[in-house]
């Protein structure tokens, strides 16, 4: 009668290891690509609504790239605006202080046409992107929300 003689240790080793090397290549494909899911042969369903979630993500950092970019827009205007109401009060002021009988006049109206001057230079520059709210005629659009259809 023949017989082999076989290491029983060595081959559940070998087996044990064999099932490490599989499964170190999938958590090494994890963790390379961050997914666990990585294209529809994995798991279509799975995959499909990673797909889908990751081109919302991308829609949510335009969109909140885009309320960046208005609210920096709206930020100008608003500063512009506050220094605007500063010289309409100097020249609110200077109105009043010119209804005394005793002040030099000609030097309160240079100090209006100033402030005058200063609101229009205010209003000019009061721009960010090209856009200058506070002398412009119309609207300005901002992406705030997206919409998905029942398509999809």
């Amino acid at each position: 009668m023949s017989s082999i003689n076989t290491n029983l240790g060595a081959m559940v080793a070998l087996d044990t290891l064999k099932g490490i090397n599989k499964n170190l290549g999938m958590v090494q494909n994890e963790i390379s690509t961050g997914k666990s899911i990585n294209s529809a042969a994995d798991n279509a369903a799975i995959w499909s609504i990673s797909t889908v979630m990751e081109s919302d993500v991308a829609g949510f950092e335009q969109i909140s790239n885009s309320l960046n970019l208005g609210s920096a827009t709206v930020g100008v205007a608003r500063v512009a605006a506050e220094e605007v109401v500063a010289n309409l009060q100097d020249i609110r002021d200077n109105l009043i202080a010119a209804q005394e009988n005793n002040v030099d006049k000609d030097k309160i109206q240079i100090d209006i046409n100033e402030s005058i001057a200063q609101i229009e230079s205010i209003v000019a520059g009061a721009q960010f992107n090209g856009q200058n709210l506070l002398n412009s005629i119309g609207s300005i659009n901002i992406l705030s929300s997206l919409n998905r259809d029942a398509a999809g």
